[in-house]
This record gives structure tokens, C-alpha cells and sequence, in this order.
């Protein structure tokens, strides 16, 4: 702005020197139009303010390595008599970082801003402050926005070097039962407290003691998927895509897990995964995790 006001000047005193000694209607012409600039310009300036409507379309929900971008589309009389640079800041919630990035709008109102999806993660998209400008670049006004909108990478599933076997997550195992009328037991001496019910009388008499049946029941064990926080982007990257397949393995299998998370100096973090949905805020969670700085 600064440049054009100098420009504008030597300009004016150029023309005005020129009139001086070519007093013809063409040099009047030139100085009255000259002179008459800043005033058209403030007023474009202020009717563009006035009359500015914007949108913005983001994507919500994207993968990693997918081709994305913010639409602004600026309405009014903007995008023909001025222009305007909005002032945008990008915030990073796993490494808790923000980035400002600045943009200027002109052609045909439209402009499509290329995102980042280079890693996972859930990025905010703020844009803090628009300004107009009007054709000539004379002046400028501020336009007060507080738009703020939501960007979710979500990783692409990805096999790992080792893949769980099933068929020993389903294994059971054998533990005490409530239920007195169990078909599975295991036969233990007695103790004060059994019921007479459970006394098994023929072995005691062979035992000369008394020996009680302990009913069992089978159960089956607890699959457990545990993620390694990193603070390397792109190892974690890759700690997500393959959490995200082997979950999605044992929800083919019906086999119900628990995504586990031990961050370093805290308390273990664990989600309960028995369907898609739950999958699917398990990650929405885990992506606005804050990274540890040391993993």
C-alpha cells in the first residue's frame, strides 16, 4: 500500500507539471481524474465491505494421501471491483503446533487452497481476519470473522509385519463358576464353608477325606491391540494404519478387543471395540491425541 501511495504521488505531481505547461482540456482531464482516484477508491473500498458474503467448504472427513482443498468463495461486489486476503491458522492437535498462512482472493470470488494430508491427525481450520482491498490498492478494511471449522486424517489401513491368529484370541480357559450345576469341574479337599451339595461322595470314601467338586466355566480371552505413541509423524503414521487394520480384522472376525494406549508418565488409556462405530470414535479420539514429545 505504502508503494502505491508513492507512486500515486510522483504521478500527480508529474501530471501536475505537466498541466502547468500544456494547459489543455486532455492535461485538466488527466489532473482532475488523477486527483479524483483516492476518493473512487475509498469509496469501492467501502460499498466491497459492505456488501461481502464469503463461504467456506472444507472436506470433514479425509485419508491420508487424499487430494483435498479449502473452497472460499467471496460474494458481493468483491470479487469484481476489489480483492481480499484472508489471514487463515492451521493448528496441528497431536503436535499441539499452529501455522498462519495467508491468501489473497480474486479470481472470479473462487480460490482453492490445496490441504496437507501427508499425515494423520485432527487439524483446525480458523480463519481469523479478512481484509478488503479495492482495485487500486489504496486502501484497505478489515472484515471480522471468527469461522472455524474441523479437518479429520484418518489413516489407510495397512497390513503389519506380524498378523494376530485368531484362532488363538479364541482359545478359553477355565476359571470358577457360580453356577452349582456345571458339567465341568475340577475336585479339590474341603473346606469349611462348601456346600454339602458339592461333597462327591464316592471319592471321599476311596480317599477316606471328604472332597468337594469346584464347578468351572470356559471363557474366552480378551484380544488386546496396543499402540506405540511416537512423536516421529511418520512412524506413527504407520502405528495407526496398522492398529486401524488388525482392529478391523477382529471386528471380521467378531472377535470384540480393546485398543490400548500407554502414554509415558500417565495412566493407561483403553477403548472398549465391539463394532464400527465404536472403531470409529476409538480414532477420532486417538487423532486428537496430543503426541508425547519423548515416546
Amino acid at each position: 500500500m505504502f508503494k502505491t501511495w508513492c507512486i500515486y504521488v510522483i504521478a500527480l505531481i508529474v501530471t501536475f507539471i505537466f498541466f502547468l505547461f500544456y494547459k489543455m482540456w486532455v492535461a485538466w482531464y488527466c489532473l482532475v481524474l488523477l486527483a479524483l482516484l483516492p476518493a473512487v477508491s475509498f469509496l469501492i473500498c467501502l460499498i466491497c465491505a459492505r456488501n461481502l458474503t464469503f463461504t467456506v467448504e472444507i472436506p470433514p472427513l479425509l485419508r491420508k494421501g487424499d487430494k483435498a482443498s479449502v473452497k472460499i468463495t467471496i460474494g458481493g461486489h468483491v470479487s469484481i471491483l476489489a480483492l481480499v486476503r484472508f489471514t487463515a491458522t492451521v493448528t496441528d492437535r497431536m503436535e499441539d503446533k499452529s501455522e498462519t498462512i495467508m491468501y489473497t482472493v480474486h479470481d472470479k470470488g473462487t480460490s482453492k487452497i490445496p490441504l496437507d494430508t501427508s499425515h494423520c491427525g485432527a487439524f483446525s481450520y480458523k480463519i481469523t481476519e479478512l481484509r478488503i482491498y479495492d482495485i487500486f490498492g489504496f486502501f484497505h478494511m478489515d472484515h471480522k470473522t471468527d469461522n472455524s471449522r474441523e479437518i479429520i486424517i484418518k489413516p489407510v489401513p495397512s497390513m503389519p509385519h506380524y498378523m494376530p491368529d485368531s484362532n488363538g484370541i479364541r482359545a478359553r480357559s477355565l476359571r470358577k463358576s457360580n453356577s452349582p450345576g456345571s458339567e465341568i469341574y475340577d475336585i479339590r479337599e474341603y473346606n469349611p464353608g462348601d456346600s454339602v451339595k458339592n461333597i462327591h461322595w464316592k471319592i471321599s470314601a476311596k480317599k477316606d477325606k471328604l472332597i468337594v467338586k469346584e464347578p468351572l466355566e470356559e471363557y474366552a480371552g480378551h484380544a488386546r491391540v496396543l499402540l506405540k505413541l511416537s512423536n516421529d509423524r511418520n512412524e506413527m503414521d504407520i502405528h495407526l494404519a496398522e492398529m486401524l487394520f488388525t482392529s478391523e480384522y477382529f471386528l471380521k472376525k467378531d472377535i470384540s478387543h480393546k485398543i490400548r494406549i500407554i502414554p509415558p508418565n500417565k495412566c493407561e488409556i483403553a477403548y472398549e471395540v465391539s463394532s464400527y462405530e465404536d472403531l470409529n470414535r476409538a480414532v477420532l479420539s486417538i487423532l486428537h491425541m496430543k503426541l508425547p514429545k519423548e515416546a
